[in-house]
C-alpha cells in the first residue's frame, strides 16, 4: 500500500482513500492481536461495515478453537490509518542528512 502515498491528493492530505482502510485495519491486526498465549499471527480479514463499526474475523490457524471477531470504530481505524501514512512518509523521506539535521534545528 506504500504506492498509494505516491498520489499528489493522498500526499496533500496525508490520508488514504477510504476503500484501504479496513486493508490497513487487517495488517495491524494481524500484528497486533494474538490468540491467548499463542505467538503466531493469525489471519484477519473484513466480515462487515455497519454503523460506523467495521468487523473483522481472526483466525489463528494453529488452533480449533483459535477464531474470534473484533470491532473496530471509524474513529479507531482513522487513528491506525493516520500512524500507517504518518511511518510510510517518515520512511520516504528517509533519514536526514547532517546538514539538513543543522538546518532544521537552528531553523
Amino acid at each position: 500500500m506504500l504506492h498509494l502515498l505516491e498520489c499528489r491528493g493522498c500526499r496533500a492530505q496525508q490520508t488514504l482513500p477510504r476503500r484501504f482502510h479496513p486493508g490497513v485495519v487487517v495488517a495491524h491486526l494481524e500484528q497486533t492481536e494474538r490468540h491467548g498465549p499463542c505467538r503466531r499471527e493469525p489471519y484477519a480479514r473484513e466480515l462487515e461495515y455497519v454503523h460506523g463499526v467495521y468487523r473483522f474475523e481472526l483466525d489463528c490457524g494453529w488452533h480449533t478453537t483459535g477464531r474470534w471477531l473484533k470491532d473496530v470504530t471509524v474513529a479507531e481505524v482513522a487513528v491506525l490509518v493516520q500512524a500507517f501514512v504518518d511511518a510510510a512518509l517518515a520512511a520516504q523521506e528517509g533519514p536526514l542528512s547532517p546538514d539538513a539535521e543543522t538546518e532544521a534545528r537552528t531553523a
